[in-house]
């Protein structure tokens, strides 16, 4: 059967990668992808359960299930009632695939015996207990991380289908055939398959959909390498013709502007769109072009500008070097590495590293000798520290240190002199935050450039928030197995601002 689809959606349906993202303008047809997508494993792969969700259950009835089923209509000639029921017991004629569920409730029952689960993922915890094989979801821009990455990848665990290096995927039926007659072999290390003819790799296949109109989204970012690839995604989206197309050896991310759905939207409908978008170019960026690095409103560092404050670092070797802590230890703790050389009456202050060590090396004597290891070729210059005044505090951390600045003092000894400890007490988040605006914005004679490798450092430039109170709004994470909680992110970016507010401390007084 041919069936009409832009070459986006084309690359989504052609790929048997387990880790599918498709951010993409609006319009450009996301859930008419789930549809046929779902059609396809429902016909193809019966005996292995599906899941379609969205982020509210309003969402999903009345948006992406709306469309499912539609696409199941007109392009394949699915009709509910006759092929397939939904939040009731299967009619007796339709086939059976494994045991009978106690309830229907949110299930798609087809009569070929294949079933699709649905939930909305603001409750993501009823989802527990649920097991299938492969997912689409609907809008994840307003889905939980933890409902992603917690919830949905380990429920999507049913076994039924397998890959191979090719792309060709085999059904339960095909594998017990293979291996009855001695075709593939068991590789119990790798818990995969060989084909003993070709020597190709048959691997479990448990494909996890993603469909997200455009949001700067951190977690998302992270998952799929965006920030890393940066460059190459905005020199391919703003093009009628062009998009991203990013294949690694599990995933697929693809990246596209409206344009390319444009002969299946309303005459005109991408022009009116920049007209009620007021022309907004950060607006327009992301809901038609697609790009994940628009702004979204709130940042905490509003005048951050990837473009300019984002290189590549090549440290100086004979320039001292200036150093910032933040103390807490989950989920990390926290160094930073600075350079600042006067150029013609200008600061020129640059990030060319940091360290963010887990445990069990987060405490701060391993820091240091991380630090020492890697860069004590520039520390022979000099050092400066910086960072969290309450480092200073007479807490008891061993019978030899009484706070984490005489560690710093005691094992970078040979690097310091009088004037090295530049630690202040902590200053006011929301003056700090103003004057760090300005000072990116251009507002003083300093220049700020971070080292694009600094994930958690641009990372925190780029998505942390400004709370209700003028703070950093920074996510508490609950690690129930630890028993603990956290401050995910902000722990490097606070470095900065110790490092910046000391170190031009005249400006900061004025700001």
């Amino acid at each position: 059967m041919d069936i009409e689809v832009n070459n986006p959606q084309a690359d989504i349906l052609a790929t048997t990668k387990n880790r599918v993202l498709m951010h993409c303008g609006v319009g450009i047809g996301k859930s008419h992808c789930i549809g046929i997508v779902s059609y396809d494993f429902a016909v193809n792969n019966p005996e292995v359960r599906g899941f379609i969700a969205a982020n509210t259950y309003s969402q999903l009835s009345k948006s992406t299930l709306d469309r499912v089923f539609t696409v199941w209509d007109e392009l394949f000639n699915i009709k509910k009632g006759i092929h397939y029921v939904v939040d009731t017991i299967p009619p007796k004629s339709f086939k059976k695939q494994g045991a009978a569920l106690k309830s229907y409730e949110n299930t798609i029952s087809f009569d070929n015996g294949a079933m699709i689960f649905t939930a909305s993922l603001d409750n993501y915890k009823v989802i527990d207990g649920t097991e299938f094989g492969w997912a689409c979801l609907d809008e994840t821009k307003d889905t939980k991380e933890e409902a992603v990455k917690e919830v949905i990848v380990a429920r999507l665990r049913q076994i039924g289908m397998l890959v191979d290096d090719a792309g060709v995927i085999y059904k339960t039926s095909m594998i017990e055939g293979k291996l009855k007659r001695n075709e593939w072999t068991y590789i119990r290390d790798g818990n995969y398959y060989i084909d003993n003819n070709s020597q190709k790799k048959i691997k479990g296949y448990n494909p996890l959909y993603i469909f997200t109109s455009p949001a700067k989204i951190k977690w998302l970012s992270a998952w799929f390498k965006l920030d890393d690839n940066a460059d190459e995604i905005v020199k391919s989206i703003y093009s009628k013709v062009s998009y991203y197309k990013k294949e690694t050896e599990d995933s697929l991310v693809i990246i596209a502007s409206s344009y390319h759905n444009e002969h299946n939207l309303s005459s005109g409908y991408i022009e009116n769109l920049k007209l009620d978008l007021g022309h907004n170019s950060t607006l327009i960026d992301m809901l038609i072009y697609g790009s994940p690095f628009g702004k979204s409103g709130g940042e905490f560092y509003s005048a951050f500008d990837r473009d300019k404050h984002l290189t590549k670092i090549i440290p100086n070797p004979k320039a001292s070097v200036h150093i910032s802590f933040d103390f807490n230890v989950v989920p990390y703790i926290t160094m930073t590495l600075w350079q600042v050389e006067q150029i013609e009456g200008r600061f020129k202050i640059k990030c060319f590293a940091e360290l963010c060590l887990q445990g069990p090396k987060n405490n701060i004597e391993s820091l240091c000798r991380e630090a020492d290891m890697k860069f004590g070729h520039l520390f022979k210059n000099g050092v400066y520290y910086y960072g969290d005044y309450s480092g200073k505090n007479g807490q008891t951390m061993t019978s030899e240190f009484k706070n984490h600045y005489e560690v710093v003092d005691k094992l970078f000894y040979k690097y310091l002199h009088n004037g090295s400890d530049r630690v202040i007490v902590n200053p006011n988040v929301m003056k700090r935050r103003n004057f760090i605006n300005k000072l990116l914005s251009g507002g003083f004679p300093i220049d700020l450039e971070i080292d694009i490798d600094c994930k958690e450092m641009r990372g925190d430039m780029e998505h942390l928030q400004e709370g209700a109170d003028g703070n950093k709004a920074k996510k508490r994470i609950q690690d129930k197995t630890r028993g603990i909680s956290y401050e995910e992110h902000g722990h490097t970016s606070d470095s900065m601002d110790y490092l910046l507010c000391s170190l031009f401390e005249g400006y900061f007084k004025n700001a």
